[in-house]
């Protein structure tokens, strides 16, 4: 795996990005662009994509605001963050990486939210996105749910988050514990090898995070709903969802399916938030052929006739 890091600029935000195996780039096929979650960094997809993937294809990973090496400019604020702001800033980030070129976004969690809403805005480049446990609401569950529940508060609860992630830092032990707490199943969690190997690949830069610039995004995050605008998606779009996710709930991926009109719902049975940890295999297949079908254009949508009884069986039934 060949890897170059590079800085894309957008609304005085300063994104990393890596550009991973450019030597196998085929120009006349869309770019195939990871965001991550929220405090981690651009360096979480090097072990978390396929294995068959990531060392025989051009792919590129591209940071959220906020999340070290990528800088906030001073002054940011919750309230700068809304879905209008977060379109400007990835849209104008991936525009500086790949200018013009035809792009597929695979999104987790808050990438998720990201490729979503890039795709709610009718970004000009991007032909298809894929949502691993993305969200349409600013509402989580689990650790990453009390974060969000105090920075909503604003000014009171700076200082417990601020709190929160200087333990975090303080020790291994307590990062890892906390990462597991996103599984359906914490202690098969902490015990893959996969995991240990994401955590080795973030640690760096998990240590070296803003605390004040990840309040004031968590605060902002707090707002998003994009909900009314999921029926204006015209790209396809795969929703992959854990089927016992803590953190973003199955009402959530199923709002998803069910209001995006050329969607394709792909449950793991047993799973939490990190299905590419908890379920590598199965995943693995899933992006692959995900990624395989919007390249080619291929055009799915859920039957006309479906409802949220058939969705809500669709999660029941694994």
């Amino acid at each position: 795996m060949k890897t170059r890091q590079g800085f894309a600029e957008a609304e005085g935000h300063r994104l990393a990005y890596l550009a991973v195996n450019e030597h196998l780039d085929n120009a006349d096929e869309p770019a195939i662009v990871f965001i991550h979650g929220v405090l981690v960094s651009v360096n979480f997809w090097r072990d978390c994509v396929p294995e068959s993937f990531r060392d025989s294809k051009a792919w590129y990973s591209l940071s959220l605001p906020a999340h070290y090496p990528s800088t906030a400019p001073e002054g940011f604020d919750a309230r700068q963050v809304d879905d209008a702001w977060f379109f400007r800033v990835m849209n104008g980030a991936l525009q500086h990486m790949l200018g013009n070129r035809k792009i597929i976004v695979v999104g987790h969690s808050t990438g998720g939210f990201s490729a979503l809403n890039l795709a709610a805005h009718h970004a000009p480049n991007v032909a298809g996105i894929v949502s691993v446990a993305g969200f349409h609401l600013g509402r989580w569950g689990g650790v990453e749910g009390q974060l969000l529940r105090l920075a909503g508060l604003g000014a009171w609860g700076k200082g417990p988050f601020i709190t929160n992630l200087l333990i975090s830092k303080k020790s291994r032990r307590v990062r890892r514990l906390f990462a597991s707490f996103l599984a359906y199943r914490p202690a098969a969690y902490r015990a893959s090898p996969l995991s240990r190997k994401m955590l080795d690949n973030v640690e760096a830069d998990m240590l070296k995070q803003d605390p004040g610039a990840l309040f004031a995004l968590f605060g902002g995050i707090t707002t998003l709903a994009i909900g009314d605008r999921l029926d204006r998606i015209q790209i396809p779009c795969y929703l992959l969802a854990g089927s016992n996710d803590p953190v973003v709930t199955s009402e959530q991926s199923l709002l998803l399916a069910g209001r995006i009109p050329r969607s394709r719902l792909v449950v793991f049975p047993n799973v939490g938030h990190m299905p590419f940890i908890e379920d590598p295999d199965a995943y693995a297949e899933a992006l692959e052929r995900a990624l395989e079908e919007l390249a080619a254009g291929t055009k799915f949508s859920l039957p006309k006739a479906v409802t949220r009884q058939e969705l809500s069986h669709e999660l029941s039934r694994v």
